[in-house]
This record gives structure tokens, C-alpha cells and sequence, in this order.
């Protein structure tokens, strides 16, 4: 009997299932991943708002945008029935006052094209120049008539886009977030636009202006691929003044000159 009662109790002892116990490391990491994914989902959904006003009125729209822009915005367009048929370029030049008092304009300088010069960079098309034309031009094209009409006079007065941004509400207010969103654009291109203009012509002076432009270059349409007559479309591109240079603290002037200088060396754009 006694023999029998032990090998019963192993038999039981063998046939548990006791479920084993998640380290609490691992129980951090998938608590740390759900928040994470639940961040993203909803920073997700409030970029792609439809409403301007729910989006930066109610909603974190700024925070979103940061996050989003320019790496997680998924606008391929690599597959039919909608490829991509626009050439997308930022083109920027310099106004420049040399040590003898004279200002210079600079020739315009294509920023994508530097931007594009090794081949690994071409991939993705998500470069800082490249996002930057779509985010203005898209701006851009909210604005109405009288806006635009601002936008391509020089606003030199004051820092940043702040005179550009009351021309803009002068002009026309009826659309307030259409306007908020192209400060926002030309911030991000005018501030970018900086850096290329110390990369390229520091050394003949004071940068005290620049001037940016997205220009949209359009292919042959798809659905026109296979007619021979066929013609490509013009182009067309934002009509914007000059604007103070802008820069931001944590930019680094030196790495980017030095990198940007390469790629404009390999890519044939010299410093005039």
C-alpha cells in the first residue's frame, strides 16, 4: 500500500501543468511595447486628421507632425493605379552682403539633386530637401490667390516668418489654419535652406537672406506611357520671396557643411 500511494503521488506530481511564471523583465518590456504601439497608433490618427482646426485646435497636431515628418509619412506611391509622376526638387539660393557692403544674389543651387548624388540615397526619396518641397508645395497650393500674392513679396523685416505670417493674415484671414501650416512648411524649408546657404557661400559674406523653391517636374502619365505623342506636362513651382536665414539651436553649421559640401562636389554644384 505504502508503494502504491508514492507512486501515485509521483505519477500526479509528473502530470502537473503548473503554468511558469513570466519574468518580470520581460512583463516591462511588453508593457513598455504596448504603450509604445498604442503612442504611435494615435499620433498616427491625429496626423491624418481630416479637420486643420480638430487637428492643431483639440488635438496634438505639432506633436504629430514632428513625429511623423519626414520618415514615417507613407506616400511611396511605388504601385499602380498611382505611381509617382512628379520629380520632386528644392531649390535654394542666397542673398549675401560681402565685407565691401555689396550684396550678391547667388545663383539657384538644386538641394535634390546634391541630396540624390550617391546612388544608396535614392531608395526611399524621404531626404530633408525632398520632403521639404512636398510639404510646401502642398502649403503652398491651401493658400489663396492674395496670399500668394504675399508670399512672393521679400520679407526681411524682423527674425523668422513672423512678418510673413501677419502679410498672410492681412491679405486674407478666412483661412487661418491654411496659413498656419505654410509657416510651418516654410519653416521647416527656410531653416533648411539656411544651412545649404552657409554650406555653399559663407565664405563671401553675411548670409542676411534666403529664398527657396519647390519645383514639381512632372514625367509622362501613366495612362499616356504608351502613346508616342505623348508630352510631358510643365512644371510648376511656389513663387516665394526672400526671408531671413533661420536656425535652430542643437543644428550643427560645421557637420552639415561638410557633409553637404561632398555630395554638391560629387554632384557638379559648385559655390557661385
Amino acid at each position: 500500500m505504502v508503494d502504491q500511494d508514492v507512486s501515485t503521488r509521483r505519477r500526479a506530481s509528473e502530470g502537473s501543468t503548473d503554468r511558469p511564471r513570466l519574468p518580470f523583465a520581460a512583463k516591462v518590456i511588453a508593457g513598455a511595447a504596448v504603450v509604445l504601439l498604442g503612442g504611435h497608433m494615435f499620433l498616427t490618427a491625429v496626423y491624418n486628421a481630416p479637420s486643420e482646426e480638430l487637428k492643431y485646435g483639440v488635438l496634438p497636431g505639432a506633436v504629430a507632425d514632428r513625429y511623423i515628418r519626414p520618415y514615417l509619412v507613407q506616400d511611396y506611391k511605388i504601385f499602380a493605379p498611382d505611381p509617382a509622376d512628379t520629380d520632386r526638387q528644392l531649390w535654394v539660393r542666397a542673398w549675401v552682403e560681402a565685407p565691401d557692403g555689396e550684396r550678391v544674389r547667388t545663383d539657384w543651387i538644386n538641394a535634390s539633386h546634391v541630396e540624390l548624388s550617391e546612388a544608396y540615397r535614392k531608395t526611399l526619396r524621404k531626404q530633408l530637401s525632398v520632403v521639404g518641397a512636398e510639404r510646401l508645395m502642398a502649403a503652398y497650393s491651401a493658400l489663396g490667390d492674395a496670399q500668394k500674392q504675399v508670399a512672393a513679396e521679400n520679407h526681411l523685416d524682423g527674425k523668422e516668418l513672423y512678418a510673413l505670417n501677419d502679410a498672410l493674415l492681412a491679405a486674407d484671414d478666412s483661412n487661418a489654419a491654411a496659413v498656419s501650416e505654410f509657416i510651418r512648411a516654410d519653416n521647416y524649408v527656410t531653416s533648411y535652406a539656411t544651412q545649404v546657404a552657409h554650406a555653399m557661400w559663407d565664405e563671401q559674406g553675411e548670409i542676411v537672406g534666403v529664398q527657396a523653391r519647390a519645383v514639381y517636374d512632372p514625367v509622362i502619365r501613366w495612362a499616356d506611357r504608351h502613346d508616342p505623342d505623348a508630352q510631358r506636362p510643365p512644371s510648376r513651382y511656389t513663387d516665394l520671396g526672400w526671408v531671413p536665414p533661420m536656425e535652430w539651436p542643437g543644428q550643427d553649421r560645421e557637420a552639415f557643411t561638410r557633409t553637404f559640401r561632398a555630395w554638391a562636389e560629387q554632384a557638379g554644384e559648385g559655390q557661385s
